[in-house]
């Protein structure tokens, strides 16, 4: 709640409509057949940042079938901070050759920070046992950013800002990205 807007009425009367189903989210696994269906209500995936983020999600095949699903479907992916390490679910059981996000530019948290400030100011107990940035570039995808600017970056539908500091201007370029899509709007 800390990045709450409460300057933003729309945002806090949003917020307070949908607040329980945001206090009790559904599970990936009860909805999966659905979002991967033909017939999907799904216009695409946000994956908010946190380094939770890290813990299990680049391993698994239900975010692999998801992000398939948005790529082979054309839907977006918008993703904040350590978000972008959930991409890595798409090279599960592939040939890094044939990864879907090959060629990609993207916003993520930066690894230098992972490395020392997060370490050195105690907001983290140690040293990561992989890097998001790393491993994103050893599949051809290409990090735009070297620090937390508040930067936002749109590659094809995928939509990614490099940190907490990106979490405004992320919504508003995805705001204003999925209110101009014809095909989200007919």
């Amino acid at each position: 709640m800390w990045a709450m807007p409460k300057e933003e009425q729309v945002v806090l009367d949003t917020y307070h409509k949908y607040e329980k189903q945001l206090k009790s989210p559904l599970k990936l696994a009860d909805i999966l057949d659905q979002a991967l269906s033909s017939d999907s209500p799904y216009a695409g995936i946000f994956i908010p940042g946190g380094h939770g983020v890290l813990a299990k999600i680049p391993e698994s095949k239900e975010v692999k079938a998801l992000l398939k699903w948005a790529v082979d479907n054309d839907k977006y992916v918008i993703t904040l901070c350590h978000g972008p390490a959930s991409l890595l679910a798409a090279a599960v059981d592939e040939n890094p050759n044939d990864y879907i996000f090959k060629g990609y530019q993207v916003c993520v948290f930066p690894d230098s920070l992972d490395k020392g400030a997060n370490i050195d100011i105690g907001y983290m107990p140690g040293q990561l046992p992989w890097l998001v940035g790393e491993n994103l570039e050893k599949l051809g995808v290409e990090i735009l950013n070297k620090g937390i600017t508040g930067q936002v970056h749109q590659d094809r539908k995928l939509l990614t800002g490099d940190s907490p500091l990106a979490s405004n201007n992320l919504g508003k370029l995805a705001a204003e990205t999925l209110l101009a899509d014809p095909s989200l709007n007919a």
